[in-house]
């Protein structure tokens, strides 16, 4: 039998891009579980108060803050880890304990913190810089999103390619699911929507190119922004700061964008499904889930030329250099005003979303983790 840990310390958390991977991979993984492969979770007291039904081993010991959280990774995960006698530890969320007592795996998102350390505070960047290649180089095997992310690492640290597994992420069914118009209705209003909206669904951070889509959104004719507003879901924090984001939205119509913040998961198929188009004009992404995500929703994709973005969205988005302010803009004019495009983009989108699922996901993460595990 093989005994399979999994690092929960990132799924009790709000929950945006890393930690949302962390929460379905684990969940597809322990669906996976068999009388051959026993699957324990582990975490801090905060898993106590969690209700999906996974296999836990909580410690009185919180995880729930950056500070808290690294030190029992370090520290207590290292010592429940070696009680609860498992074979493999999964870590899903780019760090994991240095020195493990067992074989470690390690999903490693992207490298921002170290191509673009001017985005991000300077104690998380250093930080991270010092930490994630000991982590790469004691991991017994390194898993990421992209290719894109497998070269960074490759080039950055030196990583044989044999270390390095892609495995893409998946897309959640509910994405998919046909949302009554009532139910659209109530989402609209629970969060103040325009009728009718460009969306933007990332952190409120520099590397999400916000500034770009804002000016690109100002350039729009008139009538294209008095049919569509400008609707950005996220959340900003001390970490990914952008302190022009605010003043830049400022100076814009404030009936015509809508920043509504971080949005509950279960709502974001509605908005997806509501919404004109997602705009994705990232500088860089170790994967971009969004854009799987709105194809799932049939909402058509403008998204970025750059890293893993064209490897996600193949021939089923419209690619964009993210620093032209013309280009986006007329990318947006086009799907706002050609019903051919957009029918076009919907239905490569729903193609291309169909390749992906946590369950593929998963059953990928389980075949890395039995070789790891020897």
């Amino acid at each position: 039998m093989y005994h399979i840990g999994i690092n929960g310390r990132s799924i009790f958390r709000q929950l945006t891009g890393v930690q949302h991977y962390a929460r379905e991979v684990t969940r597809s993984l322990c669906g996976l579980a068999s009388p051959d492969l026993r699957i324990t979770v582990f975490s801090g007291r905060e898993g106590r108060r969690d209700d999906a039904g996974l296999p836990l081993a909580t410690s009185f010991v919180p995880a729930d803050s950056p500070l808290k959280g690294m030190v029992w990774e370090q520290s207590l995960l290292k010592r429940m880890v070696r009680r609860a006698g498992v074979d493999v530890l999964f870590n899903p969320a780019n760090v994991a304990p240095l020195n493990p007592p067992v074989p470690s795996v390690v999903t490693i998102h992207d490298l921002a913190f170290l191509l673009f350390p001017e985005y991000f505070s300077r104690t998380f960047a250093l930080y991270y810089r010092k930490l994630i290649p000991r982590i790469a180089a004691q991991a017994r095997h390194v898993i990421t999103d992209s290719e894109s992310t497998r070269n960074d690492l490759m080039s950055a640290y030196g990583l044989p390619p044999e270390k390095i597994t892609v495995i893409p992420l998946g897309v959640s069914p509910a994405f998919r699911r046909r949302i009554p118009k009532a139910e659209l209705e109530t989402v609209r209003r629970r969060h103040n929507l325009p009728d009718r909206f460009f969306l933007s669904i990332s952190s409120l951070e520099p590397r999400k190119n916000l500034r770009t889509l804002l000016e690109a959104y100002r350039h729009l004719p008139g009538a294209v922004k008095e049919q569509q507003g400008l609707v950005l879901v996220g959340a900003g924090n001390r970490i990914f700061a952008d302190p022009e984001l605010s003043r830049q939205i400022g100076n814009i119509d404030p009936d015509r964008v809508a920043v509504p913040g971080y949005v509950p998961t279960e709502d974001l198929p509605a908005i997806y499904r509501m919404s004109t188009a997602l705009v994705f004009p990232s500088l860089y992404e170790g994967f971009g889930l969004p854009v799987l995500e709105a194809m799932a929703a049939s909402t058509p994709v403008i998204t970025s030329n750059r890293s893993s973005l064209p490897e996600v969205a193949g021939h089923a988005a419209v690619l964009i250099e993210p620093e032209s302010i013309e280009e986006l803009a007329a990318a947006m004019e086009l799907i706002a005003l050609d019903s051919g495009t957009r029918n076009l983009l919907v239905e490569r989108g729903k193609k291309r979303a169909s390749l992906f699922s946590w369950e593929k996901t998963a059953r990928l993460t389980l075949d890395v983790l039995r070789q790891a595990a020897g």
